[in-house]
């Protein structure tokens, strides 16, 4: 049976990831030039069945150090014998899949590209869309806490491989290794097998512990509120769009 344009709208939530789109700005009432974009994607999405998947060096990288990145923070944080959630959860407004929850609080985890992007001093979070998306998630997992934990995972033998596969010097290919390993057992494995002939001796092990890098704060009612809020104005933004074009 074919949806009508207010069943489309009404399937509208705001997923994790995309939170800070929508809410981003107090237009006074309106809702903001990003959010309409976001409508708009999501809209052509949702009618043609296809989304676009973003690829890079960086997704890349996050997808492949995921599962290790998890394992070191639940060890860092000492959360005992926990696994990764895999539930995609879903209320009248919001949609998205935490990390973890556990114990009334909810975890999410980012690996980072590298030691210059990982925010080892940071005090405060690195980028807003991040505290919004675990705002996002305490709608859907009622926590006491929310944890954004950044990890620094080195890359896999196989991505260090590809990387120095056009690169013959062997002093070279320890530089490079220095960017992208950081334990001492990984290091030596990839000097074996990649630069045995390697002349340099600079590597430093960076610690487990240092490795890690939380922030914790609060779910913050306000914030709820205006995600609750702006879900139901993009859904009249969607109903209006569909509208226009000939949908009834």
């Amino acid at each position: 049976m074919e949806l009508t344009a207010r069943q489309i709208a009404d399937s509208f939530r705001i997923r994790g990831s995309a939170t800070i789109e929508i809410v981003a700005k107090n237009t006074k009432g309106e809702l903001p030039e990003g959010a309409k974009t976001h409508c708009k994607k999501w809209l052509k999405e949702f009618l043609f069945k296809r989304r676009e998947e973003l690829k890079n060096k960086y997704v890349a990288k996050g997808n492949e150090s995921e599962e290790d990145g998890f394992t070191l923070m639940a060890v860092q944080l000492k959360l005992g014998m926990v696994y990764k959630n895999t539930e995609k959860r879903r209320n009248d407004f919001a949609s998205g899949e935490c990390d973890l929850h556990h114990n009334k609080v909810t975890y999410d985890n980012k690996c980072s590209w590298s030691l210059d992007t990982f925010p080892m001093f940071e005090t405060e979070i690195p980028d807003p869309k991040y505290w919004w998306q675990l705002q996002n998630y305490s709608t859907l997992w009622p926590s006491e806490k929310l944890w954004l934990c950044y990890t620094l995972i080195s890359s896999s033998f196989e991505a260090f491989e590809d990387a120095v596969r056009y690169k013959p010097d062997h002093n070279e290919r320890y530089k490079m290794a220095e960017r992208m390993v950081y334990s001492k057992a990984e290091f030596e494995l990839m000097q074996h097998h990649f630069f045995s002939d390697a002349t340099l001796d600079t590597f430093v092990e960076i610690p487990e512990e240092k490795r890690i890098k939380s922030f914790e704060f609060e779910p913050d009612s306000d914030a709820q509120k205006l995600i609750e809020t702006r879900s139901y104005m993009c859904r009249e933004y969607i109903y209006q769009l569909l509208i226009k074009n000939g949908y009834k």
